[in-house]
């Protein structure tokens, strides 16, 4: 029986489409016509991993290259997705195979952290990836909403078009500045992630409202004023013939406060993107620390999945930046990949991750120090899907 891992070739895009979609249950199992069509347009073979067993696919990943900001600071960073086994390869690790070459592939072409989306977050902890960012979710009956607070001055609206995209992008680049964890975007992304939807706040009104599917999304809300960002709610509550309006937005937003009577907006907090650190000496490189800290710490990780990251590592903080290099002797933390990617990113504090036995302190002071270092501007959210 023969085995490898390559990337597809453009002869291989079909099929690499129609496990997706088989897999996944897409109604595009159909039709792969528009999904190959897609793929082929948008999305490099390059970025591609499939498995293959006596020349069958049998598992397939795809890695999107990005940036992400870690409190202020871009990071290259590969998006995951889909990642998907054909179901009579199942339960034979080919895909952690893929997942361990793709951490490989991820590390040699600079992208030193990486993420994804997943239902299943337990098969992904056992390669690196853990839970490193959550959303507030709100559900509200637009016409049942007042508000504490009105804006000074009303704004004024238009409807932004695919061609507008620059406009949403400069006031998205000025908001994400010192955020913690959105995504650079560029043109494609703009036009095809987003403006799928209907696009500066960007939402997707119901064609089925008595579903699930078919409720009236805000996917994506920014502003950079107060004005603005009241002057935005109200524009999503004067859409009031839907009976609910469904909002994802970061665990920090002040919307709930902002409501005159809370009992009539629900809030469910949700997991979010899964993180994983594929290179750690030059991922706490990137990284930014806090400016006004000068502070060391040494982490000692435990990777088995990439194990050019596992062993000693003194972190030297300088005016916001680190030098990191390999060291020995005893170290102030210990944990493993998969605890480093939420402490990593400030979603998960090392004190926190102490609490909960997935790291160990050398002693308190060790700990505050690195409480400190890992403290977060912003707490984490990503708002795109990939």
């Amino acid at each position: 029986m023969s085995f490898e891992i390559r990337p597809i070739t453009d002869d291989e895009v079909e099929q690499a489409e129609a496990m997706v979609a088989y897999a996944f249950n897409n109604p595009e199992r159909r039709d792969l016509a528009p999904s190959v069509e897609r793929a082929r347009r948008f999305y490099s073979t390059d970025w591609s991993l499939a498995s293959f067993e006596d020349g069958a696919m049998t598992a397939f990943v795809r890695t999107i290259p990005f940036a992400m900001r870690i409190d202020g600071r871009g990071l290259s960073f590969g998006a995951i997705g889909p990642v998907v086994s054909s179901p009579e390869h199942r339960r034979k690790g080919h895909v952690g195979a893929v997942l361990r070459r793709s951490l490989e592939v991820m590390r040699e072409r600079g992208q030193v952290i990486s993420g994804l989306h997943t239902p299943h977050p337990t098969l992904y902890q056992r390669y690196g990836w853990e839970i490193a960012s959550a959303q507030r979710v709100y559900r509200f009956a637009p016409k049942d909403v007042t508000l504490k607070a009105q804006p000074s001055e009303r704004g004024r609206f238009r409807m932004l078009s695919p061609d507008d995209w620059s406009q949403a992008d400069r006031v998205y680049r000025h908001h994400s500045a010192k955020r913690n964890g959105p995504l650079h975007r560029g043109e494609v992304w703009w036009r095809e992630a987003i403006y799928r939807t209907t696009g500066y706040v960007v939402y997707h009104q119901p064609t089925q409202p008595d579903s699930e599917r078919g409720a009236f999304w805000v996917r994506e809300l920014v502003a950079l004023t107060t004005d603005a960002y009241l002057n935005l709610i109200l524009y999503l509550l004067r859409h009031d013939l839907p009976p609910e309006i469904r909002w994802n937005a970061p665990p920090d937003d002040p919307f709930y406060s902002l409501v005159d009577d809370a009992s009539k907006v629900r809030v469910v907090s949700e997991y979010d993107v899964m993180l994983r650190v594929n290179d750690v000496e030059r991922a706490l490189t990137s990284r930014a620390f806090p400016a006004h800290l000068d502070a060391s710490l040494t982490l000692e990780i435990a990777d088995a999945s990439a194990p050019w990251n596992e062993g000693l590592w003194r972190i030297e903080v300088t005016g916001g930046t680190a030098r990191v290099e390999g060291t020995s002797g005893e170290a102030d933390l210990s944990l493993s990949a998969t605890t480093l990617a939420p402490v990593f990113n400030g979603y998960l504090s090392p004190s926190a991750a102490a609490l909960a036995g997935r790291a160990r302190a050398r002693n308190e002071e060790a700990l505050a120090r690195a409480d400190a270092l890992f403290a977060p501007l912003h707490s984490p959210f990503c708002s795109d899907g990939f």
